[in-house]
């Protein structure tokens, strides 16, 4: 039976924690008025709780704050009506890695309506593929970030694209912050459907979905029992799948050195997909696959090599090639003759693309139907039909029929294809996108205000993190920022710092870096500081060559307050020490700088309006309160 990791409750808790700071950050400025600030914070929270799992995975509480920040008294409208044939395509940011934007070019290239592209938040080159695809559509791509550094214009400049538009869709990353606010800006608009690629953990974006795009029937548990989406809202498209151009795969066989004899399976996946998570990995797998099948040799890629594949490759010599991350799969695909789907996760896209081009897949899932975390082991439309083993010994027999008969690996390769192919590809899957079109057409705005409060689960969250984020720490939320970029400037790490510190002590210690008396205008500007904020203690340390009561450091900070008209009783609390006082409360790891750097980020620590209590807030929060 698969279990979490034995520290995942701990860490839960703790990533939980730091999550609801970021939140608090958000509530604070949504209590302001600051949609730009409720917009960082949603965008920052929304990447923590993706990246570092807690018990919840949506957060409408969050979202109503981003909702109200940019709607206020106005309403929504959902314009059906609209037959220019324009579609927009929006995402967060396009990769060259990755089945992500392989869906994205791949939808707009079936389509047969004109596809524009908006990149809400693209850090780098957009793959020429999508560009091309989209151009060739009649469309266009705009990228936001260059010409609208700050999220609320970019919300604006997104809702103006929505507005030439007959629909939207939106393939965010899961904290995309400004597509749900562009969404919930008041007026009419197109349409909108929500591409749930993500939909195994935390994403913002259940008040902008007029309709979820599932990729798969499973999904669709966790949507209305963990997200807390209408039934009604929830629609499934196949992936749109293409087979690929590979050519042979004899340079490549000879290359990573496998034997011309050798029966070769392939798995796609990143490493979080078939790691230890839960007790057993994909190693243990294909260890006993390999027992079993003396002809066979596995190939993984985007399985970065490590111990456990080492000593794989050191029991079956020539047998066993972890290749990590690489640009172009098409070959790999025509090395094999098998597929294995990852395991203890299966993958989303790689196993359709291995379908489409004649491979046999096999599958193993021995996670208990009717739990949540069934949906870790289960598949797409094509391949949820098909047989899937729940022991690893029958897996591995399953793979050994295969691997001694090449007329039944082409007959179960044709006939998985076949199944693949009448759902995503051809009419089969354009029947099923213009049929969600329609729906999402037919249907009212969605509205956060209708949607009540996401549902949390401590079993669920745990699986999650000890499959997607297994380290033993819970990450510092400004370890998570990256992202944001400028964005995450020093009044946002002022108020994380100051909503997470709070409880611990009335008090902010700073010690200073020694040669201070050197540095009277920065020193001046920090004991203005000390003055301006009871809150500060500031520990400065002898001066070169002062005796044990320090009276020369005495006198040169006297000599400084004097200059600011300030005396050592009312200059607030500074104290001249050898060794800073230890006290309740909190202080900066190190000794602070000479930089105005260090005073600007200390300026709006000590600034921030997040020292305080948050209950008069308690309205924004859906009726839940939120903890200190």
């Amino acid at each position: 039976m698969h279990r979490p990791l034995e520290h995942a409750p701990s860490v839960l808790a703790e990533n939980r924690r730091h999550y609801e700071a970021l939140v608090e950050v958000a509530l604070h400025h949504a209590a302001l008025g600051d949609a730009e600030r409720v917009l960082r914070a949603a965008m920052l929270a929304g990447r923590y709780a993706w990246l570092a799992p807690i018990d919840l995975l949506s957060d409408l509480r969050l979202e109503r704050a981003v909702v109200h920040a940019v709607r206020g008294s106005g309403s929504v409208a959902v314009d059906g009506n609209r037959r220019s044939g324009r579609v927009l395509h929006v995402l967060s940011e396009a990769l060259s890695i990755g089945g992500h934007t392989r869906l994205a070019w791949r939808w707009i290239r079936r389509d047969v309506r004109t596809s524009d592209l908006v990149l809400t938040n693209q850090q780098g080159p957009v793959p020429d593929r999508l560009v091309e695809t989209v151009r060739a559509s009649g469309g266009e791509l705009h990228e936001l970030a260059p010409t609208h550094p700050e999220l609320l214009d970019r919300a604006h400049a997104l809702r103006r694209h929505m507005d030439q538009a007959d629909l939207v869709v939106l393939h965010v990353h899961p904290y995309d912050a400004v597509a749900l606010a562009a969404v919930n800006l008041p007026g009419p608009r197109p349409p909108v459907l929500y591409e749930n690629h993500a939909d195994l953990s935390f994403w913002l974006g259940v008040g902008s979905a007029d309709v979820l795009c599932d990729w798969r029937a499973d999904a669709r548990t966790l949507d209305v029992g963990l997200r807390g989406v209408p039934d009604e809202r929830i629609g499934v498209l196949p992936m749109p799948m293409e087979a690929m151009e590979s050519g042979s795969g004899d340079a490549l066989r000879r290359q990573l050195g496998i034997r011309h004899d050798a029966v070769v399976a392939l798995t796609v996946a990143d490493n979080w997909k078939v790691a230890a998570s839960w007790g057993r990995g994909m190693h243990h797998v294909v260890d006993k696959v390999l027992h079993w099948s003396p002809k066979l040799a596995v190939v993984l890629v985007g399985v970065t090599p490590n111990a456990d594949w080492a000593r794989l490759a050191k029991r079956y010599p020539g047998r066993v090639f972890s290749v990590g991350k690489v640009l172009d799969t098409a070959p790999f695909y025509a090395l094999a003759d098998i597929y294995l789907e990852s395991y203890p996760t299966r993958a989303g896209t790689t196993p359709l693309e291995a379908a489409m081009v004649g491979l046999p897949v096999l599958g193993l899932a021995d996670i208990a139907e009717g739990t949540p975390a069934h949906i870790f082991q289960t598949g797409s439309p094509g391949l949820a039909g098909r047989r899937v083993e729940t022991e690893v010994g029958q897996f591995a027999v399953a793979v050994r029929r295969l691997a001694v008969d090449a007329a039944l690996r082409r007959s179960e390769g044709d006939a998985t294809r076949a199944a693949v192919v009448a759902e995503h590809d051809g009419p089969g899957w354009l029947a099923h996108l213009e049929a969600l079109y329609e729906r999402a057409r037919a249907l009212p705005a969605v509205d956060v205000d209708d949607l009540g409060d996401s549902p949390a689960d401590e079993q669920y969250g745990a699986m999650l993190l000890s499959a997607w984020a297994p380290g033993p720490v819970s990450p510092h939320p400004n370890h998570l920022a990256a992202h944001l970029g400028q964005l995450f400037d020093d009044r946002m790490k002022g108020d994380i710092f100051a909503v997470l510190q709070r409880t611990a002590g009335p008090l902010l210690t700073v010690r200073v870096t020694a040669g201070w008396e050197r540095h009277a205008a920065w020193t001046t500007r920090l004991l203005a500081l000390a003055e301006a904020h009871p809150r500060l203690t500031v520990s400065l340390p002898f001066v070169d060559g002062d005796d044990a009561n320090g009276t020369r450091s005495t006198d040169r900070l006297v000599a400084m307050l004097t200059d600011l008209g300030q005396s050592p009783e009312d200059c607030g609390d500074v104290r001249v020490e050898s060794a800073p006082t230890r006290e309740a409360g909190r202080s900066f790891t190190g000794e602070l700088p000479f930089t105005p750097e260090a005073l600007d980020w200390l300026d709006g620590v000590l600034s921030s309006g997040c020292w305080g209590p948050l209950s008069v807030l308690a309205g924004l929060s859906g009726g839940q309160s939120v903890p200190a």
